[in-house]
């Protein structure tokens, strides 16, 4: 009576009908143990929901194009409609910069740090491969960093905005013999050690006195750096003022555009030094990008606000 009981047991056993006869007659059966019911219906839900969701969106790739879906709907299409919908927020702050000078967005402190936050983007983009990311200079020599206060221009908002638009071009002579300047090696060696005595830098006084004779006189360099080498936006040359297009840098202080050690003072008035600054203004050609003059407001406002804007 156990053994029929059992064998009723076994038979309600669900199997997939695959067996193994064993000799001594107990066969092998393989059990089947489908899936929970919850689990197989969220499965066939999810079938569902694609074949729906390849209906409505955007799904499948195409050779050149993918399909549309019925809805018309894709990321970039709302994507274009949130700019959209931030431009013409920016419109309304946009249009009171255009129409506001400098000082006036300067006294408003709201229209000011919107446009900084503007000027900041346009920075990056275009201004921090020479002048370094936030304006702390590059590590390449001649390229000036604009968190300081030493100028080669100005650091007014009129004379940045300058600057920005029109660029700016900077040009100390050669003046060794063989470089098609005036003077022998020993008079550059001479005007070399005047120049480090004028910063404090280590120098030979007897040669520094022949350096200051020559930097006043035959090299008539304080026709751009002045009278005191204090550079053409600080000093009188003659005790009359300086252009202040000269660019002429000051040579009392540790700030160096190309370098302050002997080796590369001398190598600046033996040789000379070019900069520029390219002109970023509409009308001007270079390197195919120009700023709008919306662009040139925001920026000469955000390098003026960097520290050293005067």
């Amino acid at each position: 009576m156990a053994d029929n009981k059992k064998e009723t047991v076994k038979e309600t056993v669900e199997t997939t009908g695959h067996q193994w006869d064993d000799d001594e007659g107990y066969p092998l059966k393989e059990y089947n143990n489908p899936l929970p019911r919850w689990w197989l219906y969220t499965f066939y839900a999810t079938i569902v929901w694609s074949v729906i969701y390849w209906i409505l969106y955007p799904a499948w790739p195409l050779v050149n194009d993918y399909t549309r879906g019925v809805l018309g709907w894709s990321q970039y299409s709302q994507l274009e409609e949130e700019l959209a919908e931030a431009r013409e927020m920016q419109k309304v702050w946009d249009d009171k910069l255009a129409t506001l000078s400098l000082e006036q967005i300067s006294n408003d402190n709201t229209l000011l740090q919107y446009a900084i936050s503007g000027g900041k983007a346009v920075f990056g983009d275009n201004c921090a491969p020479c002048h370094g990311s936030g304006g702390v200079g590059s590590h390449a020599k001649g390229f000036p960093a604009l968190v300081d206060d030493d100028w080669l221009f100005g650091g007014t908002l009129a004379d940045i905005e300058e600057s920005v638009q029109n660029g700016r071009t900077g040009t100390m002579p050669a003046h060794e013999e063989k470089y098609d300047g005036a003077l022998n090696a020993q008079q550059v060696d001479v005007l070399t050690d005047y120049v480090l005595s004028l910063s404090g830098l280590g120098h030979d006084a007897q040669k520094a006195v022949a350096g200051k004779e020559l930097f006043e006189g035959e090299a008539a360099c304080v026709v751009c750096h002045g009278d005191s080498g204090k550079g053409s936006l600080k000093d009188v040359a003659f005790g009359d003022p300086i252009d202040r297009s000269v660019g002429a840098p000051d040579l009392t202080d540790a700030i160096w555009l190309y370098g302050g050690d002997r080796t590369t003072i001398r190598t600046s008035i033996a040789k000379g030094r070019t900069g520029k600054m390219p002109a970023w203004g509409e009308g001007f050609s270079g390197f195919g990008r120009k700023l709008d003059p919306l662009s040139i407001k925001e920026v000469t406002l955000y390098v003026h606000s960097l520290g050293g804007g005067r």
